[in-house]
């Protein structure tokens, strides 16, 4: 049985009368790398903040390892480790002064401190850097110090908001590799929060899609992503003419792009897949490949949101009420 290490209840944020989190409940199990994904606005940071105990809920509740993050918030500071989208740091202090100083904080002894610093600065690799001024680090030496400030104390559960935000291609791949590491330990849970579908496919084995202040759908990536095919095809094909005039006569709608046949199947994607190698059998054509033209998370993001806007917009007239 699966063990859930966060349960979110009826959660519900309201900023200055505006509903920011609505009526959300969410799982997330114990020892997963779970991916929060949506738009700009959808309310993730604010999630994050709730859990972290840094905002207080308007309404419902939140059980992180069995304590209300907003009334213990002191008891989890150890056990959670938070990456703000812009971590405060102490822009005055060294690398090295800084990470000692939130170690001390966290109530270890000197001693234990130096050595967990310089485990940490090796880990995220900063080690260079640990004599400079942290207001002349760059924007991803920046972000790899907040990420390093997570990792104080080994915590059970890391809470990371746009990890790779500010990091060159180089950095974000780093990063990612990181985390990726970290969640090995089955006894961690690892939560990042992002926009950027490609990042959170290849890290995460759980997800939850938000728009609007409301979660749309949550669960096991494989399983979410299993049944959704995208309705347009891209095909590599050595005579894509020939092959489009084909698929015209039986009806599909087709579109040259550069040397790539594009195939919109109009719902028989079973029959597009069965009949693309027959035709190219008998005809001679070199068939290289066929994809669809999104992957099935991001056609599962796509729709989701796009349905839940629609909807939103239809039914502006209603307003949620503040409790």
């Amino acid at each position: 049985m699966i063990e859930n290490v966060i349960q979110i209840r009826n959660l519900s944020k309201f900023i200055q009368s505006k509903a920011i989190v609505i009526r959300m409940n969410l799982d997330i199990p114990k020892g997963s790398l779970f991916g929060l994904l949506g738009p700009n606005g959808a309310g993730k940071t604010t999630t994050l903040k709730l859990l972290t105990g840094n905002l207080k809920p308007s309404s419902g509740s939140i059980n992180i390892m069995g304590l209300d993050p907003w009334k213990k918030r002191v008891e989890l500071f150890k056990k959670v480790g938070y990456l703000p989208q812009n971590p405060s740091l102490h822009r005055e202090k060294t690398v090295f002064q800084f990470l000692n100083y939130m170690t001390r904080l966290k109530g270890y002894p000197r001693n234990d401190s130096i050595h967990m610093v310089r485990d940490i600065l090796e880990q995220v690799g900063l080690s260079r850097f640990e004599q400079s001024i942290v207001g002349k680090l760059s924007g991803g030496e920046t972000q790899r110090l907040g990420f390093a400030n997570t990792l104080i104390g080994d915590p059970e559960i890391l809470i990371l908001d746009e990890p790779t935000a500010s990091l060159d291609p180089e950095g974000r791949i780093y990063v990612m590799s990181l985390i990726t590491e970290l969640a090995k330990d089955k006894e961690r849970t690892v939560i990042v929060s992002s926009h950027i579908l490609p990042e959170i496919q290849r890290m995460t084995n759980h997800i939850a899609i938000m728009s609007e202040g409301k979660v749309l759908i949550s669960g096991n990536m494989r399983e979410l992503t299993r049944n959704v095919f995208d309705d347009t095809y891209e095909i590599q094909v050595s005579q894509p003419m020939e092959l489009k005039a084909k698929l015209d006569e039986i009806g599909y709608e087709t579109k040259i792009e550069l040397d790539t046949l594009i195939v919109k199947t109009n719902g028989k994607i079973s029959r597009l897949w069965k009949e693309i190698p027959q035709i190219c059998t008998e005809n001679g054509y070199e068939l290289k490949s066929y994809k669809p033209v999104k992957d099935a998370l991001e056609s599962l993001f796509i729709n989701l949101v796009s349905k839940n806007i629609t909807i939103n917009n239809s039914n502006s007239s209603e307003e949620v009420i503040n409790p």
